[in-house]
């Protein structure tokens, strides 16, 4: 069965294609994001729907075969993004295989994260053992808001 060598969040990933490198830019363990609005949580609440943070993310899983000289079948990979009061806010599924090479990356792209309120969000990363998932690992990112300067507030910006 495919192994889960690990799992990251990143700003981006580049593959170089010569010799198939991977890049990974700016690895994320926290976002800071704009505290929302009075108006935004009623429009999310009354929406039932969560407020998303915009920016691009992507998570990176890297697999890579239980005996490495002996080329494996196809998987199916599910990554489940799991708020901080535990409920799965979205899903991907993948399928790679292990036939021809020992290892294998998938990513994950986020052009935007649902947004529930500060504290830990995992990705939850399981694959699939006959019809039942089995978890492998996980990543998590913290998240915190930024107070808004209010109307007319100063702030100060340190120079170091």
């Amino acid at each position: 069965m495919a192994r889960l060598q690990f799992a990251l969040f990143a700003e981006r990933v580049s593959v170089d294609r010569f010799n198939n490198a991977l890049d990974v830019h700016n690895v994320l363990e926290q976002l800071h994001v704009p505290e929302p609005t009075p108006s935004q949580l009623e429009a999310a609440t009354k929406a039932k729907k969560p407020l998303v943070a915009r920016g691009r993310l992507v998570l990176v899983v890297h697999w890579r075969r239980s005996v490495p000289d002996r080329p494996e079948g196809s998987y199916t990979s599910k990554v489940d993004l799991v708020g901080p009061n535990g409920k799965v806010l979205s899903t991907a599924t993948q399928v790679f295989t292990l036939r021809e090479h020992i290892y294998m990356r998938t990513l994950v792209g986020y052009d935007a994260l649902p947004v529930i309120g500060p504290g830990t969000y995992s990705a939850r990363v399981a694959i699939k053992v006959g019809k039942r998932w089995t978890k492998v690992g996980e990543a998590s990112i913290q998240l915190s808001y930024q107070k808004q300067p209010q109307p007319g507030e100063r702030r100060r910006i340190q120079v170091h």
